[in-house]
């Protein structure tokens, strides 16, 4: 006799977790499968950055009410995020200015608690942040940062506790159709039947997508961050990034900060199973200078670790949520594309209520499959 449940979601984690307890919060009987262990793909190397301002309008319509959930977490959800307030500086170029100027001028206008400031402000706020060749910057004070495995295992916690199964270890092999809708996933032990699956699988979605004969344009990229450690005493500052030179970063523990980089070769496509997980002190060392070009207190900081994971990209780099209107049954959440962690409450929402009423948020209609597959 086949296993069975209301909804199967593939991939714990963040999407998947939050998924899976909004789901078990409104009664339906799930089934969580993981090839892996919770978070044990991107989301468990996720710098686990929240803040509000994207130059894309339905990005920071959502970013913005993800601060508010992380922020208010314990009022709403399960466990603990470890969500930690820093604020949040977007440096912004002379060619920008005008854009964002109009955008922040909306964004406040819808209730995001964003401030424009010019390089003085700025240098104000961070005294050893250059601001050359800097319009200003977007400020967004309950920015900050959470821990993505505490998150995803408090969302999968929660949902155990209100009677989800959570199977780590359990790969989904195939989704299965009969009659052009879903009927459940067959699995590396056996199969269980649902008739609404949710492809939360990050860039492993693509080939589970494509068997059943809806492809997804999903690819896996390499990202890494590097952890360095600043010398002497050290003034705290708000997370900050930097699209024309090319990095973000965020403050640590205190004297240290994590950085990445934005756009480039860090992008390139990978195997999410077979790729280069090596990064040594020379790479970190050379994220360190380029943000140094901003940041005056990271000349001479030095390397105490890194991250070297994946995001799952779509060609536009906004992500996959919504159902496939090939496979009646079959959602969605996947080609997160680096912004899964800053939406997973709100993902986590919508695909419950798509499960429970068949309709989507219209807050996630510009992230619908419709904009690639016709």
């Amino acid at each position: 006799m086949h296993e069975y449940a209301d909804v199967i979601v593939i991939g714990a984690g963040t999407t998947g977790t939050a998924a899976a307890w909004h789901l078990a919060r409104a009664g339906a009987s799930v089934r969580l499968l993981d090839k892996g262990a919770i978070a044990s793909g991107s989301s468990g190397a996720s710098p686990g950055i929240v803040r509000a301002y994207y130059a894309d309008p339905a990005l920071s319509y959502l970013a913005t009410q993800g601060v508010r959930a992380y922020r208010e977490w314990p009022q709403h959800y399960p466990g603990a995020c470890g969500y930690q307030r820093t604020g949040f500086l977007t440096g912004i170029a002379g060619h920008a200015q005008a854009t964002t100027q109009a955008n922040v001028a909306r964004l406040r206008a819808a209730g995001a608690p964003l401030e424009w400031l010019c390089p003085e402000q700025i240098r104000e706020r961070v005294p050893d942040l250059y601001t050359d060749g800097l319009a200003g910057a977007v400020y967004e004070p309950d920015a900050g940062y959470c821990d993505p495995r505490l998150t995803a295992r408090s969302f999968a916690a929660g949902a155990s506790a209100l009677g989800a199964v959570i199977e780590e270890g359990r790969a989904a092999r195939r989704i299965v159709r009969q009659a052009g809708r879903v009927i459940g996933v067959q699995t590396d032990c056996g199969f269980i039947a649902s008739s609404h699956v949710i492809n939360a699988a990050g860039p492993w979605a693509a080939a589970l997508a494509a068997e059943c004969g809806a492809p997804l344009p999903i690819h896996a990229t390499r990202q890494c961050v590097g952890i360095l450690e600043v010398c002497g005493a050290d003034k705290p500052m708000p997370g900050y990034c930097d699209r024309d030179v090319g990095f973000y970063l965020r403050p640590d523990r205190p004297g240290s900060y994590v950085i990445g980089a934005l756009g480039g070769a860090e992008g390139a496509p990978i195997d999410p199973d077979a790729f280069d997980g090596t990064f040594s002190d020379t790479q970190v060392l050379a994220y360190r200078d380029r943000a140094a070009q901003r940041v005056q207190r990271l000349l001479g900081a030095q390397p105490i670790g890194r991250r070297v994971s994946f995001f799952d990209d779509t060609p536009d780099g906004n992500p996959l949520l919504g159902p496939d209107p090939r496979v009646p049954g079959l959602l969605v959440a996947a080609g997160l594309s680096g912004h899964g962690f800053k939406f997973a409450p709100l993902f986590g929402q919508a695909i419950a209520q798509w499960v429970l009423t068949g309709e989507m948020s219209a807050a996630m209609a510009p992230f619908a499959l419709q904009r690639f597959i016709g």
